[in-house]
């Protein structure tokens, strides 16, 4: 694999899970954009966006991304506000292939409500309700995922371990 390939979608739609697994298969590297922003600054994402904000955080995303992009072979779990910003839309869509993992909104909530690691690691938005604020979210984002991705693959209906493999032979198929 010359080119890298890039996961986008919301939190806990498998991005880091389909990732570890896609970069075995092919051989090549995997980064984690959040982990790499939490090991530059020592401590989780929750407390880099209480500590600074979210505009801190979303402009570390650009820095990384800027950093990690030019590299090749590699697969890169992006966190799910990263596409955010039109910068790294374009980072990302100039810099490999984009898949776009996606769940439906129930099964998100109940990914997020039953993984203690991920309510300490992954700040909330609002105030308002898991279920409301991820509907509300994935509202604002759908578009943008949609528009970045080559490839889409639901998480709520496919294991990680099939959607890795599903992902490596259409990479494999992919005339360039």
């Amino acid at each position: 694999m010359s080119m890298n390939t890039v996961l986008i979608g919301y939190r806990c739609c498998g991005k880091s899970t389909v990732g570890k697994l896609l970069a075995d298969i092919m051989s090549c590297d995997f980064v984690d954009t959040d982990k790499v922003i939490e090991h530059q600054y020592k401590v989780p994402v929750s407390k880099i966006v209480a500590d600074k904000g979210w505009p801190f955080f979303r402009q570390a995303e650009t820095r990384v991304l800027e950093e990690i992009m030019p590299k090749k072979n590699q697969v890169i779990a992006t966190g799910g506000g990263i596409v955010l910003a039109e910068k790294n839309q374009a980072l990302i869509r100039n810099f490999g292939c984009v898949v776009w993992l996606f769940a439906d909104v129930k099964t998100i909530v109940q990914r997020l409500a039953s993984d203690m690691q991920n309510q300490a690691s992954r700040p909330r938005f609002t105030s308002q309700t898991l279920f409301t604020e991820t509907r509300n979210t994935l509202a604002q984002r759908l578009p943008v995922y949609e528009k970045l991705a080559c490839m889409r693959f639901d998480t709520t209906v496919h294991p990680s371990e099939d959607i890795a493999w599903m992902i490596k032979r259409r990479i494999d198929h992919v005339r360039i």
